[in-house]
């Protein structure tokens, strides 16, 4: 019976572990594929600048940047709206069933003993 004992007292915390680290884990944002790596090498001191290498004329780029600011607005919005925390019924079933799970082995081993 004190082995038991001693087995539900380290089970109990082990599953609570695990739980928080599963949760930590699905919080935790992926690195996103489409982002370039950081560069490790200066840049050559003989490469030109690229608004000198741009063939268009001096405004344009900021009109360029407020038309593609302007049009794509709507998009940065969504993904913001995406990255936001919200507890959804999965979460919430899950919860539960980490719950009913932890009374369920402590009823076994109450029966056990």
């Amino acid at each position: 019976m004190r082995v038991r004992t001693l087995y539900l007292f380290w089970l109990v915390p082990t599953l609570l572990l695990l739980a928080a680290g599963a949760a930590l884990a699905q919080n935790t944002p992926a690195p996103d594929p489409r982002q370039p790596a950081a560069k490790t090498e200066a840049p050559a001191v003989n490469e030109p600048s690229p608004a000198a290498a741009s063939p268009l004329p001096a405004g344009i780029d900021k009109v360029i940047e407020k038309a593609l600011d302007k049009k794509l607005a709507p998009v940065m919005r969504m993904l913001a709206e995406m990255h936001e925390p919200k507890i959804r019924l999965t979460d919430v079933l899950g919860g539960l069933g980490y719950i009913f799970g932890l009374v369920g082995v402590a009823a076994y081993f109450k029966r056990k003993s």
